[in-house]
């Protein structure tokens, strides 16, 4: 699920990189009252929160993912298998990792299929032009959307098209309000990844496609993918830093029920080699090996609610500029969902992190 802006074949060759080492409802009321008092007393259920991790199979035999849920699962109540890409035809590509859904399953643990606009492998605007401009094409990935959650069993649907053209934003709106009515015809629910954005600018490339009140109003669940503020294709800075994050949630809660809305929790930092300029991905559990070898000294950016350090690398010393996340920056994000009432949080990806990940997830949600 990458993520951000025009320099998609950098972010393709990023996530190889990383291959190589990412529906809250209305609580219900119970009143009860008698007839000889005016006390009433008020019971309320409060919806527990979606802790949704993106379970990814890059190749036969990769377990990354299936280890994390098997490790970790208990810390979560939700996945997305990202293994399906709608076709030219409309029809959807794909299988469901039947292990790791037999395993959420057990844990009861709820499964969503990830729907993708991909040609070779990267996200393709053109195709999902084609399929969402036409009326048979569109209604063709409607019905192979149900017939998907029919035939394997998932909760739902978690649509993650991305690359589109900003004039195709009226379309993807009513593929979305076609396709929720559909799943909720047939008992299923409609989860939604978009670009995070602070703003609406209805023309920009990459995020004007998406209309969060639209989306907002049509899907059970809009995750918002707030990590790649910053990345290779850019300066060095925070990958997700805390002003920007709650200024994405703030503007996404002005426009969308703010219990709909997950935030997105990256399990990943970028190592920049500022000689040479370019940069990689390093996962969660990697990075303290990084720091370790390198000598580097972690430090706290306060502004960002980030930790950086820089290091001289000791074969050509280049000198790298390193932006990740830890256990304190995530528990800051994390807290993000109670101050707003969100639905939850997700995380890119399973597989990346370790038990120190979700311990931070889990303080941010029950820490004041």
């Amino acid at each position: 699920m990458l993520k951000q802006t025009s320099k998609q074949t950098a972010l393709v060759a990023l996530a190889l990189s990383l291959l190589a080492a990412t529906p809250a409802i209305a609580a219900p009321k119970s009143l009860k009252a008698t007839t000889t008092s005016t006390t009433v007393t008020s019971t309320t259920t409060v919806a527990p929160k979606t802790i949704l991790g993106y379970y990814t199979v890059y190749y036969t035999g990769d377990k990354g993912s299936y280890n994390s849920l098997s490790n970790y699962g208990n810390s979560m109540n939700a996945i997305s298998t990202v293994t399906f890409s709608a076709n030219s035809l409309g029809g959807i590509d794909g299988s469901a990792p039947s292990d790791g859904m037999t395993l959420a399953s057990s844990k009861n643990i709820k499964s969503y299929a990830v729907i993708q606009n991909l040609t070779n492998g990267a996200f393709d605007g053109a195709l999902a032009h084609n399929l969402l401009s036409s009326t048979a094409l569109e209604q063709n990935v409607v019905n192979s959307a149900v017939a998907l959650v029919k035939k394997y069993g998932y909760k739902g649907i978690n649509i993650d098209f991305e690359d589109m053209q900003a004039a195709d934003r009226p379309y993807y709106s009513k593929f979305v309000s076609d396709l929720s009515t559909a799943l909720h015809n047939n008992g299923a629910t409609l989860l939604l990844s978009t670009v995070a954005k602070t703003s609406d600018m209805p023309t920009a490339a990459w995020s004007g496609v998406y209309d969060y009140a639209a989306l907002g109003a049509a899907a059970d669940q809009v995750q918002i993918m707030t990590y790649d503020e910053h990345g290779p294709w850019g300066a060095p800075g925070s990958v997700a830093g805390l002003p920007w994050v709650t200024k994405v949630v703030q503007y996404a809660t002005s426009v969308m029920p703010s219990n709909k809305v997950l935030i997105g929790l990256p399990a990943y930092g970028y190592d920049w080699n500022t000689t040479a300029g370019t940069g990689k991905a390093v996962t969660w559990k990697n990075m303290p090996n990084l720091i370790t070898t390198t000598g580097a000294t972690p430090k706290w950016d306060a502004t960002t609610q980030s930790p950086y350090f820089t290091y001289t690398a000791a074969g050509d010393g280049s000198q790298h500029t390193v932006w990740y996340e830890n256990s304190q920056s995530i528990q800051a994000k994390t807290k993000l969902v109670n101050a707003y009432n969100l639905g939850g949080v997700s995380m890119w990806r399973m597989g990346l992190e370790d038990a120190s990940f979700w311990q931070a997830v889990q303080a941010g949600l029950t820490t004041p």
